[in-house]
């Protein structure tokens, strides 16, 4: 159950859990690299990056840990996920983020012949947009596998950057997880 994760009994059981400076080398070929930034992930952006890591054999077999702690635009509560290989356990934490603190990412990969550059360029692309294109109450069509009219209800919904309501006589609610002409165009 995702929705059951805690970051306060994962810290309670491993309080090193986001510290990467006591991980030593076995051999020349294992490291570690970061990437921490001020500022959201796009969900979308962030499960599509991690599965092009983890679904990949070769790739995978050379991550030997990597862990997190996010802020998801849209969502109140932290993203607490860690792996190692191809297996990747997350979730949402019980621990929202305190107003006044700043909302921020932060991503740890230990493995061997780490593409570095490559993957902390990977997880800042999953940065969420500042400014959409679209506003509440903008018609726009919608990719549900045939491009169908709507309305945006709302922005940065649960993680997505759009809510929309279908125009197809039943007011059908999806959301536009990532806003490019892929998933939401104008009309």
């Amino acid at each position: 159950n995702l929705d059951a994760f805690s970051l306060d009994r994962v810290l309670e059981f491993d309080p090193e859990f986001l510290n990467t400076d006591g991980e030593h080398m076995h051999d020349d070929s294992v490291s570690s690299c970061s990437s921490k930034f001020v500022g959201e992930v796009n969900f979308t952006r962030l499960q599509n990056y991690i599965r092009s890591l983890i679904g990949d054999m070769e790739s995978a077999m050379n991550l030997f840990r990597y862990k997190g702690v996010l802020a998801v635009r849209g969502m109140k509560q932290k993203f607490v996920f860690q792996g190692v290989h191809m297996i990747f356990s997350g979730g949402f934490s019980d621990s929202e983020w305190k107003e006044g603190e700043p909302r921020e990412c932060r991503f740890v990969f230990i493995g061997r012949q780490l593409d570095k550059k490559s993957l902390i360029q990977g997880f800042e692309d999953c940065k969420a947009e500042e400014t959409l294109r679209f506003n509440v109450g903008d018609r726009v069509e919608a990719n549900v596998g045939m491009w169908v009219d709507g309305v945006i209800l709302k922005q940065w919904d649960e993680g997505n950057p759009y809510r929309i309501e279908l125009q197809d006589g039943k007011k059908t609610n999806i959301w536009g997880p990532i806003d490019t002409d892929q998933y939401v165009r104008a009309l």
